[in-house]
């Protein structure tokens, strides 16, 4: 094989891969590998749910720096909302979560078929109403999409998306927004880019310490450090 053949077989695998896993069931390997581990390792109950992609997929550390709050964290690949939402009955049902943390909508914007802002709002009030009408009353918070110097031309359509979700929850009762810009910028609100990997997308070690600092206390003060159930 000829270095161009190689390199258009490469471009092509690359294309393929982005439209894939625009879909769902794409994931479903580590969906199941999630049921895998809870019956080998059942996680903890009453816990506060993380789900989300990358960032949730990557925080190795997430018990570590939420505790003492109980969390359980089901990131998987680059899961978009409605990707959480198609899989929400085995990685949020079953855990029966005191309060489910959503961090999603980066991936979304970055689909190569094209996301709107106003596409992540409804995907958001989709998944909200549906848990909402499956008896899942616990508190859902929205964490705000957060700037990455590798998507820096999508920050603009990423804060029209973090405003839409966040006046669509203040009329929501038990659905909240939770805006953790302010953790990932400068004083003159340039992107930190300390806080990245080499790839300048995903989060390093101080990347998670700034997000934990904007989360933690939150949960916090809402109760969640012990094993009260909130429901």
């Amino acid at each position: 094989m000829t270095f161009g053949v190689a390199l258009v077989a490469l471009f092509a695998f690359l294309i393929y891969v982005l439209l894939a896993s625009g879909d769902a069931s794409y994931w479903e390997g580590e969906i199941a590998d999630f049921e895998r581990r809870d019956v080998s390792n059942p996680p903890p109950e009453n816990a506060v749910l993380f789900v989300g992609g990358r960032d949730v997929r990557l925080w190795t550390t997430l018990a570590e720096d939420m505790a003492p709050v109980p969390v359980i964290g089901r990131g998987f690949g680059g899961a978009q909302i409605p990707h959480i939402n198609h899989y929400r009955a085995r990685i949020i049902h079953p855990y029966k979560p005191r309060a489910i943390i959503v961090m999603a909508g980066d991936a979304d914007l970055a689909d190569v078929r094209g996301r709107r802002p106003e596409d992540l709002l409804d995907d958001f009030r989709t998944l909200l109403l549906s848990l909402r009408a499956e008896g899942l009353m616990a508190p859902v918070i929205f964490v705000s999409i957060r700037p990455s110097p590798a998507r820096e031309e999508r920050w603009y359509g990423a804060q029209r998306a973090n405003a839409l979700i966040a006046d669509y929850v203040s009329g929501e009762t038990g659905a909240y927004f939770l805006d953790v810009t302010p953790a990932m910028v400068d004083e003159k609100g340039r992107i930190r880019e300390e806080l990245f990997r080499w790839d300048g997308l995903s989060l390093n070690r101080n990347g998670y310490q700034a997000l934990t600092a904007a989360i933690r206390p939150v949960l916090i003060e809402a109760g969640y450090g012990g094993l009260r159930s909130s429901r």
